[in-house]
């Protein structure tokens, strides 16, 4: 559990790359739903109410996922002893909740690889964050 706290700055940092992602990506799949459809003759009101939606309203959650996506990278930079690490777990993260979003939201295909690939960059995420002092201490105390 410290390491969540620890690191929790990186996985924010990955949390908003992949919230910037997925809001990136939002007015194609909406516009593609044709949530309105022009019914009644006043075409110009469902443009500009599709146009507010469906285009500047993910467009500017984008933009605010990536300026997070900076301030909280830059925060975890601070705090951690190797950057390296701050980096690998960003991106790990984001990848991972890239993935998760993409299945639940977009309904994009699953295959065994990428499950396979998602276990192996959790798996590394668990290796990088387990802390080396709990196995030193248990091993001295033996």
């Amino acid at each position: 559990m410290d390491a969540l706290l620890k690191y929790r700055y990186s996985f924010l940092a990955g949390s908003c790359a992949a919230g910037g992602s997925f809001f990136g990506k939002l007015p194609t799949f909406l516009s593609a739903q044709r949530l309105w459809r022009s019914t009644t003759g006043n075409s110009f009101h469902i443009f500009s109410l599709e146009l507010a939606l469906i285009q500047l309203l993910p467009l500017g959650l984008m933009l605010l996922c990536n300026v997070c996506n900076m301030r909280y990278f830059l925060k975890a930079l601070q705090m951690s002893q190797q950057t390296l690490t701050a980096t690998v777990l960003t991106a790990a993260s984001n990848y991972v909740l890239s993935f998760i979003l993409g299945a639940l939201v977009y309904q994009e295909p699953l295959s065994t690889l990428s499950g396979l690939g998602i276990t192996l960059i959790l798996a590394g995420l668990w290796f990088l964050c387990d802390s080396p002092t709990k196995t030193k201490v248990k091993s001295k105390q033996s």
